[in-house]
C-alpha cells in the first residue's frame, strides 16, 4: 500500500499539469448521462482512437459498462459552469443534463452545445487500472469550432487560456 503522504505529494504534483476539460456523455435506453473529465487523450490518428479515464466507483462508470458508444465534448473557456455542474460530487445520475444546452452526436450520445470540439466514440475496450477504468474508443465522427479556446484545469482550478 502506498503511504498517504506519497499519495498527497503525487496529487499535488499532478495538479500542476494543465489539462483540457471535457464532458463524457452516453445514453442507456432513453436516459442520458454525463460527467466532467480531464484525463483523456488521443491515442492514434490512424485509425483515429481516443482513451478516457473514469473513476471505477462512479455512477458514470456504471452507465458506461453497458454502453457501446459515448461522446466527448471538449469544453470552451466560457463553459466553466458546465464543468462544475457535471463534476460536482453527489449529483443525481438522472436528469443531470436537463438544465444544459445539448445536442446529439451522430451515435445519439449527448454532446454539450458550443463546445470547442467534440468526438463521437465507439467503445472498443475497457481496461481496469488502479481505481479507474480506461475506456478506449474509435472516433467515428468529429466536430470543432476553430479558434475557440478550451477550458483548462490547472492547480486544482479551472482557467481560460491567455489569447495568443
Amino acid at each position: 500500500m502506498t503511504s498517504p503522504s506519497f499519495v498527497d505529494a503525487y496529487r499535488s504534483a499532478a495538479q500542476d499539469i494543465p489539462r483540457p476539460v471535457a464532458v463524457l456523455g452516453c445514453t442507456r435506453g432513453s436516459s442520458r448521462y454525463a460527467i466532467t473529465v480531464d484525463s483523456f487523450m488521443d491515442v492514434s490518428y490512424d485509425p483515429p482512437t481516443m482513451a478516457v479515464s473514469v473513476y471505477s466507483g462512479s455512477r458514470m462508470a456504471e452507465q458506461l459498462e453497458g454502453a457501446e458508444v459515448c461522446a466527448l465534448s471538449i469544453l470552451s473557456a466560457q463553459q466553466k459552469g458546465v464543468a462544475q455542474w457535471l463534476g460536482e460530487p453527489g449529483q443525481p445520475v438522472r436528469g443531470l443534463l436537463e438544465p444544459l444546452d445539448t445536442t446529439a452526436a451522430p451515435s445519439g450520445a449527448p454532446l454539450i452545445t458550443e463546445a470547442a470540439a467534440w468526438f463521437d466514440l465507439a467503445i472498443t475496450d475497457r481496461v481496469p487500472v488502479a481505481t479507474h477504468t480506461i475506456i478506449t474508443a474509435t472516433v467515428t465522427a468529429v466536430g470543432a469550432r476553430p479558434g475557440t479556446p478550451p477550458l483548462v484545469h490547472w492547480a486544482d482550478a479551472y482557467h481560460r487560456p491567455s489569447p495568443r
